[in-house]
């Protein structure tokens, strides 16, 4: 028996090109051998031993079903502008070879036909898939602008900082842009690379100039270490002298050459600087012990004077020079 009518490739459905009852198409012998009718004359598809007729045919018509629905999906990814022209000519031609060796029970010359209508259907739809690439491509290109945008301005602030002498911020800077470099999008091998080669470049410029800046500045403080270290051992030695005067100037020349000397380490600063004042204060409390012993003898001799004064001023006027003289060395002692 042959059934014309043309199955509608729109629907996906697994029985889209399964027209009429399954038995028009297929018959189980008394041997339980399958058959499917075809134009051209009734062919064995195979048996399914253990089962009724009934069974076996929906089994074989199972197999036509999910040929019809490969040939209904193709259909509708044409339609869709998904599939790549080249490739839904391929797969027409393994559905065409599927169909022709198909073991299976439904209306196979109705599938066949319907088949051979899809070429003129990627033809007519591959406007719709040359649009669907065009957008995509566009969509592709937008992303690569934005990544390289994104990557552009991370070089552009890591090459600003390449002078920075923020050493410590700009360290951490640097970090955080190399964290949002291996966060942004990947773009064209050649292009990503250039951008690299300049991030890469600046931050290798910048760490040569931070640790050319503290191999320096360790030189430096070492030399600072041992002019003040010269400086406390001077101070040091001058901590028990008496001579109050001209080692108060000396401290005073010596408090001069630290200043002049610069920053060193702190922790070495602190250390010296601390031994400086010791010696100092030894020095001045020591000076000071002794000035404030003199200023009491001082008082107390004033104290006389004043007396001996009111005892010379008692003998005037004077009448007995003899006496007089007399008194003036008894008090004079």
């Amino acid at each position: 028996m042959e059934n014309t009518t043309t199955p509608n490739l729109s629907n996906t459905g697994a029985a889209a090109a399964l027209i009429g009852d399954p038995a028009k198409f297929g018959r189980v012998g008394e041997d339980g051998t399958v058959y499917v009718i075809t134009p051209t004359g009734d062919r064995a598809v195979g048996s399914y031993p253990g089962k009724t007729a009934d069974e076996a045919l929906a089994y074989f018509v199972k197999k036509f079903e999910m040929a019809a629905s490969e040939v209904a999906l193709l259909a509708a990814r044409i339609r869709s502008g998904a599939m790549v022209p080249s490739d839904a000519h391929e797969a027409v031609n393994k559905l065409r070879t599927q169909i022709l060796e198909l073991n299976g029970v439904g209306d196979l010359a109705n599938l066949a036909q319907s088949l051979e209508k899809i070429p003129a259907l990627i033809t007519e739809h591959e406007g719709a898939y040359q649009a669907r690439k065009a957008a995509q491509n566009a969509e592709r290109e937008a992303r690569k602008v934005e990544a390289a945008a994104i990557k552009e301005k991370i070089v552009a602030e890591a090459e600003s900082l390449i002078e920075s002498v923020a050493w410590k911020v700009t360290t951490a800077r640097l970090k955080e842009l190399l964290d949002d470099w291996k966060k942004a999008p990947r773009l064209d091998k050649k292009v990503d690379a250039a951008l690299w080669k300049r991030f890469s470049s600046s931050r290798n410029k910048f760490d040569k100039r931070r640790r050319t800046h503290f191999s320096n500045l360790d030189s430096e403080q070492k030399k600072v270490a041992t002019t003040k270290e010269s400086i406390v051992k001077e101070a040091e030695s001058l901590a028990n002298s008496r001579e109050w005067l001209n080692t108060a100037k000396k401290y005073k020349e010596l408090m001069d050459q630290w200043k002049a000397a610069g920053r060193g380490k702190k922790s070495a600063d602190t250390a010296l600087w601390n031994r400086f004042k010791t010696a100092q204060d030894t020095f001045f409390k020591a000076k000071n012990t002794d000035m404030d012993k003199r200023k009491g003898s001082m008082v107390e001799n004033l104290a006389k004077r004043e007396a001996m004064i009111v005892e010379f001023e008692a003998l005037l006027p004077i009448t007995d020079f003899k006496s007089a003289k007399k008194k003036f060395y008894d008090l004079m002692g």
